[in-house]
């Protein structure tokens, strides 16, 4: 699977990424996490952070319920992580990989700061300009 290891989101599914729905919510990452602490984040960065993310979100949940419904409703735990899965499934993976690098080019927001706001977003507790977490 094609892997730009510079993209902090994270680019297969998970269930726990469908119940907690945003990017920066799920359990497993594919990037690389750059230690330190999360510095502010202006409010256009945020906002321009929640629209990439929503778009990117629903491909994720579009191709997730394909890739559910191939694999008969049992989806394992990051299922674009392993090796046994599908010819199908596996072009799922990789076309979701290639349409959130898109929808982020598209945005014009770097992937340095869009990991950079991820990193925000991600403190504890919350920072009050990130956008919630849907229930």
């Amino acid at each position: 699977m094609k892997m730009n290891r510079s993209i902090y989101f994270q680019l297969g599914f998970s269930r726990s990424s469908v119940l907690k729905a945003l990017l920066f919510t799920a359990a497993s990452t594919v990037g690389l996490m750059v230690s330190g602490v999360a510095q502010a984040q202006s409010p256009a960065d945020i906002a321009q952070y929640t629209s990439v993310a929503r778009q990117i979100e629903l491909q994720r949940m579009q191709d997730f319920a394909e890739v559910k419904r191939l694999m008969g409703g049992n989806v394992p735990e990051n299922v674009c992580q392993r090796n046994d899965i599908p010819g199908k499934v596996r072009e799922i993976c990789d076309r979701f990989d290639d349409n959130s690098r898109t929808i982020l080019q598209k945005s014009g927001m770097p992937v340095s700061k869009f990991n950079s706001v991820i990193r925000f977003c991600q403190q504890n507790p919350k920072p009050k300009e990130c956008p919630a977490r849907p229930r």
